[in-house]
């Protein structure tokens, strides 16, 4: 544990570090009279006064000094510990439970807030406002939960220093019992106080185990203080300075520890909470053996499920734990399992990503209906063997899973009634059946997520819709467009009306969009809808559209196909580099434009020198996106379906600058079969020039193509057609390369 000299207390306005910088030359345990106590009852208001705004700190005191005098006149006598009648269940506005918390550690600690700083003085007793041990321990427990509780809720708290805050208060605590002038501190004293000092330690457990960043550190807290609990030593003490007599620790100390461990998320600290369990149930430092409860194993079997990588060996761990100490088990009614006990070992065999374990998942749930009629498996249960066999591409089981939970629902075991995840698990496995039931499966998908509050009693989320929307988009059914916009109508039409109702998000936009980009809808489809978009963003019903709902709307444009449709995409992308929204995908869908362009009466004709200075701007310019293996194969094949000179050579000359780029480092320009392919396309269609020295150039370009191909991968069928085909085309007919 970290000793308490150790500690810097340089962060003045932390109120924790000032109190317990306080302490910076006492022992660990024993607190002597020093005068950087006074710190803690001057220089701490007047470093939180900076934080605190004058005219709302007088408006809560003069409230809280009425709230006083109202409690004192209802009362005949008032108690000398009336500031504490407030708890830690108090407002939560900061300034409130800051001035709180001084006062009251500082009462605490022993200080007097009342005298001036040179009169200020650690009392060797139990503070003026308390009558009795128990009342100052019950005080103590009340200030330290206040630490804990207030910097766990509070976003700008100081995590550390409450922790190391109750810890001070504690080492007072056992300052005070060990020289009050009343208290003989013998056995028999400290066992009826025993109970009180455990629970206060646990506090100090608790705080390090709750923390947003449980590390080494807070592990060694941990085992600190439950190693006091079974010696009545600390880590840090020196020899003349023991403690009191072993206090031992009870069920939630081990927890505590646990939990830590747990919640290290590191494998060496889940063997230690294994064996930490094994420990409890054999503790001799305790007159009572400590059997683990339900709580404490739910802990290990939450590590187990969690652990980093999932493994088979953690899941069976997960159910021996199940199956042979809480099951099989003598050890009481604490370690009964419950409902989290059976989800945790689930999720754990689901985890393993197995076939072996839809058995192993299957069999635990037929037990729970079987032989625990007391225990309901929740939603997560079930959701989780539902997204194991989605995962494993067993669609029908997925469903048969969700019906089961329905079934059971009705039967009368409440806690088994679906939740909004599943649901939508249902969805998915709805939408992934046969696909020669494709349009029946989706039109029970589409009435479904308009009547699940009715059929499920939940409210559809944005992720309903979007489940059913992609669906449709992918399909290709010819009412795929007109049913995804009807469900957009639908989400439109609800958040209109229902602030609080699901609303589109960008995967719901680039979801409409890309399904107007597979169909053959003109470009006129896509602006109406993206005008939409902009509407109820200026109603202030979505967020603005993203990057890629510009992108899906570029795509849709350039997909159309339309003869006018490139001035438009031109602008648009003008428009986004402008605002510094272009990604690699924008500046992808702007070559795939170049690449499609329609010209003329005679076909397919695109516009490679504009895509070739696209992509030379690319390389050269800092700022944008590095051009990857898809930027470079679209200028290839924008070469091969252009009508322009030499196209052979400049399609090859982009794969040499492509080779030249992943050389470089750029390891997303790695040449694919796409690339070399687009080469042989452009050497294949070269047959119409007039010269024949540029067929020979061509034709030299395929053979040289062909033989790189082989030192990157593996030709496939179109690599042979397109060779086979510029043979062809580039030698004349009788040649002895032709006829071969």
């Amino acid at each position: 544990m970290v000793s308490i000299r150790n500690v810097v207390p340089a962060a003045a306005l932390i109120v924790s570090s000032i109190l317990f910088a306080s302490a910076l030359s006492t022992p660990p345990v024993v607190l002597r009279r020093t005068n950087r106590i006074h710190i803690a009852c001057s220089v701490v208001p007047k470093a939180m006064e900076s934080t605190i705004s004058m005219s709302k700190r007088k408006k809560n005191r003069k409230k809280r000094n009425q709230q006083l005098r109202k409690e004192q006149q209802q009362s005949s006598s008032a108690s000398s510990s009336s500031y504490y009648k407030s708890h830690y269940n108090f407002s939560n506005e900061r300034e409130d439970v800051d001035e709180w918390l001084i006062r009251s550690t500082a009462l605490i600690l022993g200080e007097d807030e009342t005298q001036q700083e040179e009169e200020c003085s650690l009392k060797s007793g139990l503070p003026s406002q308390c009558a009795s041990m128990q009342e100052y321990l019950y005080h103590a427990r009340s200030v330290m939960k206040a630490w804990t509780h207030w910097n766990s809720r509070n976003t700008l708290g100081y995590r550390r220093d409450a922790r190391l805050t109750v810890e001070v208060i504690f080492k007072r605590v056992l300052y005070v019992i060990t020289h009050e002038e009343t208290t003989t501190a013998d056995a028999a004293e400290i066992s009826e106080l025993r109970p009180m000092l455990v629970s206060l330690v646990n506090i100090i457990i608790d705080a390090w185990a709750n923390g947003n960043d449980v590390n080494e550190e807070a592990v060694a807290h941990t085992e600190g203080w439950l190693h006091f609990l079974q010696t009545g030593e600390m880590m840090d003490e020196i020899e003349e300075e023991k403690s009191l007599v072993v206090i031992g620790p009870d069920e939630e100390s081990y927890r505590g520890v646990v939990k830590a461990y747990i919640r290290t998320q590191k494998r060496i600290y889940l063997e230690k909470a294994l064996t930490l369990l094994e420990e409890m149930s054999s503790s001799s430092n305790h007159p009572n053996t400590i059997y683990p409860s339900t709580l404490t194993y739910n802990l290990v079997l939450y590590g187990l499920a969690n652990a980093q990588p999932s493994s088979k060996k953690n899941a069976e761990i997960a159910e021996n734990l199940l199956q042979k100490k809480m099951i099989s088990s003598s050890e009481g009614e604490d370690c009964v399992p419950d409902s989290n006990s059976f989800r945790q070992v689930i999720s754990a065999w689901t985890k393993t990503g197995s076939r072996y374990a839809i058995e192993k998942t299957d069999e635990i749930l037929n037990q729970i209906l079987n032989d625990f009629p007391n225990i309901d498996p929740d939603a997560s249960t079930f959701n989780a063997i539902m997204t194991l066999n989605l995962r494993l591409g067993r669609v029908e089981d997925a469903i048969s899973v969700f019906n089961k939970m329905v079934a059971m629902h009705e039967s009368g075991r409440i806690g088994t009634q679906p939740d909004i995840y599943s649901v939508n698990l249902l969805l998915k496995a709805m939408t992934r059946q046969r696909q020669h039931n494709q349009r029946q499966n989706l039109n029970e998908a589409d009435d479904l997520v308009k009547t699940m509050e009715d059929t499920y009693h939940v409210h559809p989320d944005v992720q309903s819709f979007n489940i059913v929307i992609d669906a449709w988009s992918k399909s290709k059914l010819p009412e795929a467009v007109s049913r995804a916009e009807r469900l957009l109508d639908v989400m439109e039409r609800r958040c209109r009306d229902d602030s609080l109702a699901a609303k589109p998000d960008s995967y719901t936009f680039t979801s409409v969009l890309d399904s107007i980009a597979r169909s053959e809808h003109s470009f006129h489809r896509a602006e109406k809808v993206f005008h939409r978009i902009e509407k109820l963003f200026q109603d202030g019903i979505v967020e603005r559209p993203t990057i890629p709902v510009y992108n899906a709307y570029l795509n849709a444009l350039v997909s159309s196909g339309d003869v006018d449709v490139l001035d438009r995409v031109e602008s648009i992308f003008a428009n986004m580099i402008t605002e510094r929204n272009a990604n690699i995908r924008s500046y992808n869908t702007m070559l795939k434009a170049y690449s499609q362009f329609r010209s003329g009466r005679n076909g397919y004709f695109s516009r490679p020198l504009k895509a070739e200075e696209l992509l030379t701007q690319m390389e050269e310019h800092s700022g944008i996106p590095y051009p990857d293996g898809y930027s470079y194969t679209t200028v290839i094949n924008c070469f091969a379906r252009s009508i322009v000179d030499r196209k052979a050579k400049k399609a090859r000359q982009i794969l040499d600058k492509m080779i030249q780029s992943y050389a470089a480092g750029n390891t997303a320009a790695k040449p694919q079969i796409y690339a070399f392919n687009g080469v042989l396309s452009a050497s294949a269609h070269t047959h119409h020039t007039r010269f024949p020295e540029e067929r020979l150039e061509a034709f030299t370009i395929l053979v040289s193509t062909f033989l790189l191909l082989r030192e990157w991968t593996e030709p496939n069928d179109s690599t042979y057609i397109l060779f086979f085909q510029a043979c062809e085309r580039l030698l004349p007919k009788g040649h002895r390369l032709y006829e071969q």
